[in-house]
């Protein structure tokens, strides 16, 4: 029975810790972002990162 308690306590403060996350940081901006496979990259500064000079 204490290892159903301790279960159901753990659960329920993994969640009070994702809503309370999700309440308090800044929107994701998802456009805002590097590209995920772009490792170390920065952010293409052209329309093409194959077109620089």
């Amino acid at each position: 029975m204490r290892r159903i308690g301790l279960a159901l306590a753990f659960w329920a403060a993994l969640a009070g810790f994702v809503v309370l996350d999700a309440t308090r940081s800044a929107p994701r901006d998802r456009f805002a972002e590097p590209p995920p496979l772009a490792l170390g990259n920065e952010r293409a500064s052209g329309a093409g990162h194959c077109s620089g000079k």
